[in-house]
């Protein structure tokens, strides 16, 4: 039980080692979950994916910054 445990902390920790990038992550699932679901269009997609590109940039790029200082 215990193999379990640590095997499931490490997962966990490896998925979600930042909260802030996690919860702007799952804001932007939602987000784009909600226009799906109101305007039926393709370039949703699109635009999902794009946002999701802009944040993991800006949250890569703001992370090494912090830790450069």
């Amino acid at each position: 039980m215990r193999l379990l445990r640590a095997t499931v902390a490490e997962v966990v920790g490896l998925f979600v080692a930042d909260w802030t990038q996690t919860i702007g992550i799952l804001a932007i699932l939602a987000l784009g979950w909600l226009l799906s679901r109101a305007l039926p269009a393709a370039p949703i997609g699109f635009a999902l994916a794009a946002l999701l590109a802009a944040h993991l940039l800006y949250t890569t790029v703001s992370e090494s910054r912090r830790r450069l200082r």
